[in-house]
């Protein structure tokens, strides 16, 4: 059995606290954006453009958090870009001003993409260094906090707080928590060599960024069409068909805590090709079924299959030979957001011109191409 130093605890838990920070913010925006289009008055398609500038500004960010945490190391730009967070967090659910409210949220959008980045390749190095699966948990904070954030959302915008009182304040204990993280986070040895800064894909890194896009598709293709898929098929009332959506998160936010002694028992290849049939048999029983509770099965089988899949990829990208964990980490990530960014608007496209349960059952074919492609997770370890 691996020995690991008591000295690396403190470590883990202090990146695993910035991980469920980073969620919370996010859960806390996404309960927050309806109430942000009602007080700035904009159509559903100025929203959307709003959402693609956060998009545009985490995209930006990604690829240079890169060079970023090989030159000046992971731990410091980890804080910089969390405080960074938690400040466009206090304003972005503020604004009132159409114009203000767009550059705001392109600086939440980089703030985002940077921390993403940097508490990704810090968390790979603490993992790296403690010898045993670490990552998926990592990755649990971070949904856990998303649900919390949401429910927060819910209760400061029923008590009258959605006006940016309760983005403040959550902001505020944001910074209070990062203080706090601040001393236990490690510092690891920043890396300048030829390959540490950010590279176009190519090779390793372009495979895992590829199979990062497959499942982040997934997950962006849940988040906008999964209750309309309900609604269609199950016949589910607005309010219930919201559900499909939750029962993935829930099941995947479980299945990420138990994913490190997943891994450890079965091996990270045979967890990576079990999660990528359990998309495919989930998102094409959502599909298939009429019945409401076998689809919300079926989209929680998903949650459990995508769960442990993004933490892998990015885990094997901190160890891409050449390039720092960092660079690694940035190069996946940036071709995983992009599959979140692009899945949504294609598959309305496709449902336009078919249907809803034709476009997201071809989706599921994501699935069996990363259980078949799970063998560079073995070539990465």
């Amino acid at each position: 059995m691996t020995q690991i130093p008591a000295s690396l605890s403190p470590a883990r838990w202090a990146i695993s606290t910035v991980f469920l920070l980073n969620g919370a913010g996010i859960g806390l925006w996404a309960a927050h954006v309806p109430v942000v289009q009602a007080r700035t008055g904009i159509d559903t398609a100025t929203l959307s453009m709003v959402l693609l500038t956060i998009a545009a500004g985490a995209l930006l960010a990604m690829p240079l958090m890169g060079g970023f945490t090989a030159r000046w190391g992971t731990r410091r730009m980890t804080l910089l870009a969390g405080f960074a967070f938690a400040a466009t967090l206090a304003v972005v659910m503020g604004v009132s001003d159409l114009r203000l409210l767009f550059l705001v949220a392109f600086a939440f959008g980089v703030s985002n993409g940077a921390l993403d980045v940097a508490m990704n390749a810090n968390a790979s190095e603490v993992e790296t260094a403690r010898g045993v699966p670490t990552m998926s948990s990592f990755h649990g904070f971070f949904s856990l906090g998303g649900l919390l954030g949401a429910a927060l959302g819910g209760v400061m915008i029923s008590q009258g707080w959605g006006d940016g009182q309760g983005a403040f304040a959550m902001a505020i204990m944001t910074a209070i928590a990062l203080v706090f993280a601040a001393p236990r986070v490690m510092a690891f040895t920043p890396t300048h060599e030829a390959g540490s800064h950010f590279q176009l894909p190519r090779g390793a890194a372009l495979s895992l960024g590829l199979l990062a896009l497959l499942c982040f598709a997934v997950e962006g293709a849940l988040v906008d069409w999964s209750a309309l898929l309900m609604q269609e098929r199950t016949a589910a009332a607005p309010a219930t068909a919201a559900l499909a959506y939750s029962a993935f998160s829930i099941a995947m936010a479980a299945c990420r805590f138990a994913g490190d002694r997943l891994i450890l028992r079965f091996g990270a290849m045979r967890v990576m090709v079990l999660g990528g049939l359990a998309m495919f048999a989930g998102l094409a029983t959502a599909v298939l079924s009429t019945h409401f509770l076998l689809s919300a099965a079926g989209f929680a089988l998903i949650g459990i299959g995508a769960a442990n899949v993004v933490p892998l990829l990015f885990g094997a990208a901190s160890r891409i030979p050449g390039m720092s964990a960092g660079a690694g980490v940035a190069a996946v990530a940036t071709l995983g957001y992009g599959g979140l960014l692009l899945a949504p608007p294609v598959l309305g496209y496709i449902a336009a011109q078919a249907s809803i349960m034709v476009a997201l059952g071809a989706l599921s074919l994501s699935g069996l191409v990363i259980a078949l492609s799970a063998g560079i997770i073995k070539r990465q370890a």
